[in-house]
């Protein structure tokens, strides 16, 4: 028995699970990734497709991910060639936008950098980590 995190990759900030929850095994955190994706996809379809989750042991490590888009049954018709495809698709799609999530941050401590230097105020936080 170990307990289990599983953080949620949204292509921005993403949610980080700080309670986590203990299962049996590997493959049993496998199975609860795979459920929470598939019902997060049925709720939420199309805005999600992209999201990931990522699955950490107690220790930190991260064990596996599981694609949203790969629980999606919207995409059951698609033969799997083009199904495959649109799963790299929707991945490529979720780590550009944490990129871009990134870079905006570096853009905001650069401001916050440059209007300290200059004596003037600039009162920002990213995360809660005041800037």
């Amino acid at each position: 028995m170990g307990r289990y995190f599983f953080n949620l990759r949204d292509g921005g900030r993403g949610y980080l699970d700080q309670v986590g929850i203990d299962l049996p095994d590997d493959n049993a955190a496998l199975d609860h990734a795979r459920m929470v994706a598939a019902e997060l996809v049925r709720n939420r379809e199309r805005k999600t497709r992209h999201w990931r989750i990522d699955v950490q042991n107690e220790e930190g490590t991260k064990i596996f991910q599981t694609a949203l888009i790969s629980q999606d049954r919207t995409l059951e018709h698609l033969r799997p060639p083009l199904r495959t495809l649109v799963e790299e698709l929707g991945e490529r799609c979720c780590a550009l936008q944490e990129t871009i999530a990134v870079a905006r941050a570096t853009i905001r401590r650069s401001r916050a950098l440059v209007a300290r230097s200059r004596g003037r105020p600039h009162l920002a936080a990213d995360r809660g980590e005041l800037i």
